[in-house]
Parts: C-alpha cells; sequence; structure tokens
C-alpha cells in the first residue's frame, strides 16, 4: 500500500487532482474532496505505459531507417522535415507589458 492517495473536488476540473497523504483524508474529506477510484487510477496507468511503449517502438524504427540509409519513397526532404519542427536555438523572450500609470487626481467640480 502507498502511503498517498489521489483526490479530486467536485467543483475543480476533471483533470485537477491532488495527491495527499493517507493520514489527511478525513481533512480534505470535509472538505469535499473526494477519493479517485483505484481503478481509474490503473487505467491511467495502463494507457501511459502503453502509449511509452508505442513511443519507444516509434523511436527505435525510426533510428533503424537511418542507419539503413533513406528510403527512395519518401517524398519529403530534409528542409521540409526541418520545417515542421520549432526552432530551439534561442528561447522565447517573455512578452512585456507596459509599466500601469496612476490616474492623475479628479478635480472636483463646484
Amino acid at each position: 500500500m502507498t502511503d498517498t492517495i489521489v483526490m479530486r473536488h467536485p467543483t475543480l476540473p476533471p483533470t485537477q487532482e491532488i495527491e495527499v497523504g493517507r493520514d489527511a483524508m478525513p481533512h480534505y474529506t470535509q472538505a469535499g474532496w473526494q477519493l479517485v477510484p483505484q481503478e481509474e487510477l490503473d487505467e491511467r496507468a495502463a494507457l501511459a505505459a502503453a502509449a511509452a511503449r508505442e513511443a519507444a517502438e516509434a523511436e527505435q524504427t525510426a533510428s533503424t531507417q537511418q542507419q539503413d540509409g533513406p528510403d527512395q519513397a519518401d517524398d519529403e526532404t530534409p528542409v521540409e522535415a526541418a520545417a515542421d519542427e520549432p526552432d530551439d536555438t534561442e528561447p522565447a523572450e517573455p512578452k512585456k507589458r507596459p509599466a500601469r500609470r496612476a490616474k492623475a487626481p479628479q478635480e472636483e467640480e463646484s
């Protein structure tokens, strides 16, 4: 048994979950948090493992094809393939917002 549990709150999005210590469960249930069923967690873990396995197989297939040489049937040139991927050579500059200006005091009309 693990010492942590996964909980979600009905007023929050279903994907927004927290992991808390099993000892803290009474505190969170009084605040409305509900335990995520273990079956759901097991299903997610199985899907994640299957996706990781498929990604590893695809990566291995791609590396094998690179070692064998490019296929003649491949219509895409390396320049076209590179154009689809974002350029990570320089980090993106964060957008700077203009400084907030204080409002001028309003004059009262008499």
